[in-house]
């Protein structure tokens, strides 16, 4: 079972895209596909923020987990090392810097890349991206891999979609990442999910506004949970009339 923002359903989160070897940069807001290869039709998300919808973050969760375990598999054949290797490589190359710290920039942000059979670095995309420093960060790091990928027979081994988790140690989130960069909290201390599921019950029927800014805070936290999407979506709606 696995996970991916590439196929079948779609949902908007915004991307980054830098092109073949991650050369030219735009940003703009794309239609993102979440797709559930081994059963489409599995209950992802279909409820609201209530008790269903923690009976689905399980769901979320439990298929995160076997999707990491998928791109873990995908990496110890692809990548020189193994995955082990390309989390070596990540912790030294990309920084959780101060700043992103101290204003609590937390989130799940996916790279997502093809490496072509042959090793040459292919197309280069940030979905959810969390600031433009971590953005660089990403980008420096996927052309840091040049030269240390296995070749392959095969064009399903080509492309990755890689969630990193920037968190703070101690937090309680939902989202799970295939690597977590945890750091110690500077300045103000920074809020759990739970506090944003209050936030959102509290405010989407008296002030929608607030209700977004909440539910939006969870999506950069778990861009694969799609109730976060469509209860985003009927807010918006609602601001509309």
């Amino acid at each position: 079972m696995s996970v991916s923002l590439r196929d079948n359903k779609t949902t908007s989160l915004q991307v980054y895209k830098y092109g073949r070897r991650g050369a030219e940069t735009q940003s703009h807001k794309v239609s993102v596909n979440v797709i559930a290869s081994v059963c489409a039709c599995i209950l992802l998300m279909a409820y609201s923020l209530t008790a269903k919808s923690q009976e689905s973050s399980v769901d979320v969760q439990s298929l995160l987990k076997e999707n990491n375990r998928i791109i873990k598999t995908m990496l110890d054949y692809r990548y020189k090392g193994g995955s082990g290797a390309f989390e070596r490589d990540f912790f030294l190359n990309v920084d959780y810097n101060k700043i992103s710290r101290e204003s609590c920039t937390i989130g799940t942000t996916i790279m997502q890349f093809t490496v072509e059979c042959d090793g040459t670095l292919g197309e280069f995309n940030i979905i959810n991206p969390l600031n433009d420093y971590i953005n660089s960060q990403l980008q420096k790091f996927f052309l840091m891999t040049k030269g240390n990928w296995n070749e392959c027979q095969n064009s399903d081994y080509e492309y990755f979609e890689i969630p990193i988790l920037f968190t703070i140690e101690g937090l309680e989130t939902e989202a799970i990442g295939f690597i977590t960069n945890y750091d110690e909290e500077l300045g103000c201390p920074c809020k759990d999910d739970s506090h944003f599921h209050e936030e959102f019950e509290k405010y989407k029927n008296k002030k929608p506004k607030k209700a977004l800014k909440a539910i939006e805070e969870l999506i950069r936290r778990n861009p694969y949970n799609e109730s976060y999407i469509e209860e985003r979506n009927k807010l918006i709606e609602n601001l509309k009339n």
